[in-house]
């Protein structure tokens, strides 16, 4: 007995010196990667009237500005709006111009002079940093870190200011949210791996609070992983994920020779994409669009109470999205992405002003694909409007933890 004691003490003794050691390795590991100040640009490579006119374009863009008949209006619109329009653009009528928008999703008292005093606010100081309100009504976001992600891609740098109700700070307080607050379980995934590709300086791996080794490797396997087209506007937020995680990872080694995925995980993309792309060849309708069914039409759209014609607009829109930054091997026949352009514009431009704002969300979406084939972003395209253009800073910061 007494030898039994001795041993078991031995053996506490051990696993606490082991313990001990461990501690200081593990508290080493980084929790956050290095980023840049500035998030990367990503633009479209394609060039075809033949897919949408200079006409078309003009005429579906002038539909999607940011006017809405009901004020306020939805905090979801707004997110969306400045996704498609950037933050610099000047309307000269009663669209919310660029700053405007930027101003209601960033300070406090825009946001409370639109959603009133009594809204809940949409930005709070965390321990983590800032979060924001996601999915509780109209005056919050509709996607876990989705704004997050649309500030990387209108290239809002990390320093911007942002003012909450209980205090100022910057864009990197709601990029250190959204990476400190990160687990392998939550239910998307798909903008907040955006962000961090969009903003990362080396593409480092960081570790989870739980202790688990996080890299786009990983976030790369773990989106294909979900079956489609289940998951937020069926399934293809993924997609578009994919594809700028393929972009960036492209860019990467060009600039640097470092990379975003290893060689295994790109071609898993890519794979993934093009068994994806042949799917969405072989359902696509006679006249041109997709349903949410769009994996396979034998079965039943997985939301049959919505309404049909925002499921198609939702659907197309957001598949045209990502094969208008996809590389081309990923693309299907021309013919497909041609019928499928011209239905969306041709039922965007014979849309009703009420319509317009019922389906404003999906509508970026197939907005900003249309101006992606003509290699343009929306705010590029000659409208009635003025972009300010400042110069971008490249200077790399580094979050901190706590």
């Amino acid at each position: 007995m007494k030898q039994f004691v001795v041993s078991q003490v031995v053996l506490l003794l051990v696993a606490v010196c082991c313990g001990w050691s461990w501690y200081p390795a593990a508290n080493l590991r980084p929790r956050i990667p290095r980023f840049n100040d500035q998030p990367r640009v990503v633009r479209p490579e394609y060039n075809y009237p033949f897919v949408v006119s200079d006409d078309q374009l003009q005429q579906v863009l002038v539909k999607i500005k940011p006017r809405f008949l009901t004020v306020p209006t939805k905090v979801n619109f707004v997110d969306h709006g400045i996704r498609l329009w950037g933050s610099k653009i000047k309307f000269y009528d009663d669209s919310l111009d660029g700053p405007e928008m930027l101003n209601l999703l960033l300070d406090d008292s825009q946001f409370r002079n639109m959603w009133g005093k009594q809204a809940p606010a949409l930005l709070h100081k965390t321990d983590f940093g800032i979060s924001v309100l996601t999915q509780q009504g109209r005056s919050t976001v509709s996607h876990v870190d989705h704004m997050t992600g649309t500030l990387a891609e209108i290239g809002i740098p990390l320093s911007h200011p942002v003012v909450t109700r209980s205090g100022q700070g910057q864009v990197a307080d709601l990029l250190r949210h959204t990476i400190l607050s990160f687990q392998l379980n939550q239910k998307e995934y798909e903008w907040t791996a955006l962000a961090a590709a969009f903003y990362t300086a080396d593409a480092e791996p960081w570790y989870s609070n739980e202790g688990q080794r996080i890299d786009f490797n990983l976030l790369a396997e773990r989106i294909m992983r979900q079956r489609q087209p289940l998951g937020v506007c069926y399934g293809q937020h993924r997609l578009y994920t994919l594809v700028m995680l393929l972009r960036i990872n492209e860019q990467m080694q060009v600039e640097s020779g470092k990379r975003l995925l290893d060689p295994t995980a790109e071609q898993s993309v890519k794979d993934y994409l093009l068994g994806m792309t042949r799917r969405f060849h072989q359902t696509q309708a006679l006249d041109g669009y997709w349903d949410g069914n769009w994996p396979d039409k034998k079965k039943a759209v997985p939301d049959p109470g919505t309404d049909e014609l925002s499921r198609r607009i939702l659907a197309t829109g957001h598949v045209l999205e990502w094969w208008a930054m996809a590389p081309e091997e990923l693309h299907p026949p021309r013919a497909t992405i041609v019928r499928s352009a011209q239905w969306l514009s041709r039922v965007i431009i014979e849309m009703d002003d009420r319509t317009i704002e019922k389906n404003y969300t999906f509508l970026t979406h197939a907005a900003r694909c249309l101006a992606l084939w003509r290699s343009k972003f929306a705010y590029e395209v000659p409208l009635n409007t003025q972009v300010e253009n400042d110069k971008p800073n490249t200077t790399e910061v580094a979050l901190k933890s706590h």
